[in-house]
Formats: structure tokens, sequence, C-alpha cells
């Protein structure tokens, strides 16, 4: 009986949270790499700005602020949605990116964090999961060389199929 006790509570806790990812059919960010997110005025916990540390940190030139503050240059925009719950604390449950061609309006990608308990982990953490499940290796080019050109890349991902033989 015990044994089925954990087992079930074992299975409750592993769907936790998800993290789930949707690219549009036809649809890329490779090449794009100016963003813009636009700010939720509803949001306290300043996730515009945390998105866009996030996508800076990935090599990305990134702003946020209302729409009509968006620079002219911009290639994507991102809107965001989140739902929090509270438990002697604010805790995230929902957060969900979307991204847009500033040029053409097409919906580009969908990313989604749900957590059927709150967790307790850091939203820098949540935001940056989300933000690679958004980019999926879309990042750009170090240097003008794309991944598969840059000698270094193609050595370092060389010596990682190598390490897993």
């Amino acid at each position: 009986m015990r044994l089925l006790f954990l087992l079930g509570f074992g299975l409750l806790l592993g769907g936790c949270a998800t993290y789930d990812a949707q690219v549009e059919r036809g649809q890329s960010l490779t090449g794009l790499k100016r963003f813009f997110v636009v700010s939720n005025l509803n949001d306290n916990h300043a996730l515009d700005h945390r998105i866009a540390e996030a996508l800076k940190a990935r090599g990305f030139e990134a702003d946020a602020g209302p729409l009509t503050m968006m620079p002219d240059n911009n290639q994507v925009i991102i809107t965001y949605q989140d739902r929090w719950s509270w438990d002697f604390g604010d805790h995230l449950v929902y957060l969900s990116f979307t991204a847009r061609n500033a040029v053409t309006n097409e919906m580009v990608a969908i990313v989604s964090f749900t957590a059927t308990i709150p967790l307790h982990e850091p939203i820098p953490q949540t935001v940056g999961r989300l933000t690679d499940s958004l980019l999926n290796d879309h990042r750009p080019a170090r240097d003008g060389l794309r991944p598969e050109t840059d000698p270094a890349a193609a050595e370092k991902s060389q010596k990682k199929a190598r390490a897993r033989q």
C-alpha cells in the first residue's frame, strides 16, 4: 500500500511543469535578430524586461516597451501572457510567448510554460527555458558565420558526437 502511494505521488509530481513549443509551418526565426517585447500593462513582475534580457543574453538585439515605442527596424514582435498563483508568495503557473513577424504580422511561433503545481523555480530560469524553446537553435551566427560553416562550432559538435559514442 505504501509503495502504491509513493508511486502515485511520484507520477503526480512528474507532470508538474510542461514546456511546449509550436512553430508555424513555413515559418522560421532564422536570420532574424531584432526583437521587441510588447509590455503587458497587467504585468507586475517586469516579465517584458526579463524576456528582453534573456534574448540579449543569447546574442539577439531586444527591447521592451509599449508597441508605440517599437523601433522601425524591428523584425520580430513578442507578446506574452502570464498567470500567477499565490502560496505565501507569487508563483508563476503559466507563461506563453507569441512571436510574430513585424513586417507581415504573421505568427512565427508560440511557446508556453504550464505548472499544475506552482514551482519554486526562479523566474529568470523559466523565462530562459522558454526563450531557448522559442529560438530552438535559431541563434545569430558568430562573426557572420553560420554554425555549420564555423570551424570552431563544427569542431565542437564533432567532439560532442565522439564523446557520445
